[in-house]
C-alpha cells in the first residue's frame, strides 16, 4: 500500500489556477465529435511539463518539473527532474519506478489499482474519453479553453478522484492541462509546455534499465 500510495502522490502532482468566466457548453454532440477526431489523429506526445500540488495540511504548493513521452497504445513516461530525479514507465503492462537508481517493476494485470491509474492517465492525456464509461462528461468553455470535466463511475476510482478536468485549447483542442481533484478538494495540477506532436519516438525510450 505504501507504494501505491507513491505512485498516486507522483503521478497527481498537478495544479492549475482557477479560471475566470467557464460558462456550461449547450450543445455538445460537435464539440464530442471534434474532441473525439482529434484524440484519433495523435499517435504520440513529447512535452514539458510543471506540475504542483496543493494540500490542505500545507500552506505551500508543492512544485515539480520534468519531460513526458507518450505512444499509442499504451506506452507513457514521466521523468521529474526537479526539484528530485524520478521516472515512472508505463508499457506493456508493466509498471516500473526508478527513484534514483532503485527499481521497481509491477504486472498491472495482476493489480487493479495499476490498471485504474493507467486507464485515468492514458484517458486524460490523450483526450480519448468520449466513448468511456467509466466517466460521466460535462462541458465548460472559455475564451481560450473548453474544460472536460470528468466524473468517475467507477467507484475505485471515485475513492482517489472526485473528478478529472481536462483542458483543451480551443485552437487546436490540445491537452494543454489537466486537473485531479480528490475527495477533500486537494488538488493536482500538470501543465504542458513546448509539445511536439506525432513525432517518431523510440520503443527504448520507454524502457528502465
Amino acid at each position: 500500500m505504501r507504494i501505491i500510495n507513491s505512485i498516486i502522490f507522483f503521478l497527481f502532482l498537478f495544479t492549475v489556477n482557477a479560471q475566470d468566466n467557464f460558462v456550461l457548453v449547450d450543445n455538445t454532440e460537435p464539440l464530442n465529435k471534434a474532441i473525439k477526431e482529434n484524440s484519433l489523429k495523435v499517435f504520440s506526445i513529447k512535452s514539458d511539463f510543471k506540475q504542483h500540488k496543493v494540500l490542505s495540511m500545507l500552506e505551500e504548493t508543492l512544485v515539480s518539473e520534468g519531460n513526458f513521452l507518450y505512444k499509442k497504445e499504451d506506452q507513457v513516461k514521466w521523468q521529474y527532474t526537479s526539484p528530485f530525479e524520478y521516472t515512472i514507465v508505463i508499457s506493456n503492462g508493466k509498471f516500473q519506478i526508478n527513484n534514483e537508481g532503485c527499481i521497481s517493476e509491477f504486472d498491472m494485470n495482476s493489480n487493479e489499482m495499476f490498471k485504474q491509474i493507467n486507464n485515468m492517465i492514458i484517458t486524460a492525456i490523450s483526450g480519448d474519453f468520449i466513448d468511456n464509461k467509466e466517466f460521466s462528461v460535462k462541458f465548460k468553455e472559455n475564451n481560450n479553453y473548453y474544460i472536460a470535466q470528468l466524473s468517475p463511475t467507477e467507484k475505485t476510482v471515485a475513492e482517489m478522484l472526485s473528478s478529472i478536468n481536462i483542458y483543451f485549447t480551443k485552437e487546436d483542442l490540445n491537452v494543454e492541462k489537466v486537473k485531479f481533484v480528490e475527495p477533500g478538494d486537494d488538488y493536482t495540477l500538470i501543465i504542458f509546455k513546448n509539445r511536439q506532436q506525432n513525432i517518431q519516438i523510440k520503443d527504448s525510450e520507454f524502457q528502465i534499465n
